[in-house]
This record gives C-alpha cells, sequence and structure tokens, in this order.
C-alpha cells in the first residue's frame, strides 16, 4: 500500500476547524488525536513532530489560533525582585 502525501494546508485547514470548535484551549495532542480518529494523519511520533512545526509556522503568520500548553511554564528565580504597587523601582526578593 502506497503511503499517500500530506497535504498540509488541508491539515492545518482542519485542525484550525478542530480548534475552533471547542470552548477554551485545546493542546497540540488533542488535535493530532482528531487527525488521526479521521484518518488525516498516521499516528506517529515524526508526523506529530511535522504537524507541530506546521501549525507553529501557522500561527506565527496568524494564520492559526494559539494551542494550550500544559507542559511549558514560566519560571521566575527567586532572587529576580519584584515591583512594589505604585512604585516602578526594582525591589531585592526576600520578606517585606
Amino acid at each position: 500500500m502506497a503511503r499517500e502525501r500530506i497535504r498540509w494546508p488541508a491539515a492545518a485547514d482542519r485542525a484550525r476547524e478542530i480548534v475552533e470548535g471547542y470552548e477554551g484551549g485545546v493542546t497540540l495532542c488533542q488535535v493530532m488525536c482528531r487527525l488521526v480518529y479521521e484518518g488525516a494523519l498516521p499516528h506517529t511520533a515524526p508526523m506529530y513532530r511535522r504537524l507541530s512545526g506546521q501549525l507553529a509556522k501557522a500561527r506565527r503568520e496568524g494564520r492559526f489560533p494559539d494551542l494550550i500548553d500544559t507542559v511549558r511554564d514560566i519560571h521566575v528565580p527567586p532572587a529576580c525582585g519584584r515591583v512594589r504597587r505604585g512604585d516602578a523601582r526594582l525591589v531585592p526578593a526576600g520578606p517585606h
């Protein structure tokens, strides 16, 4: 059986429809699972990475909505300090 070539513009359009059909955020994994279920993509790690790249490119170009990322966090080192309300000066971290 010959492998069918992925038509990425059509896959990205369908992925956008999937994301827009949800209330709230959607993860890349959810989008991939739906596309696999529909037979649009094979269920492989390389295809997941390729979908990620294609959708990231479309997001940068403003053609695709944001996805949620439940894995990555923004970490702020405790020594960074903080800004007091109404004061633009940097206040050292620690008890105040």
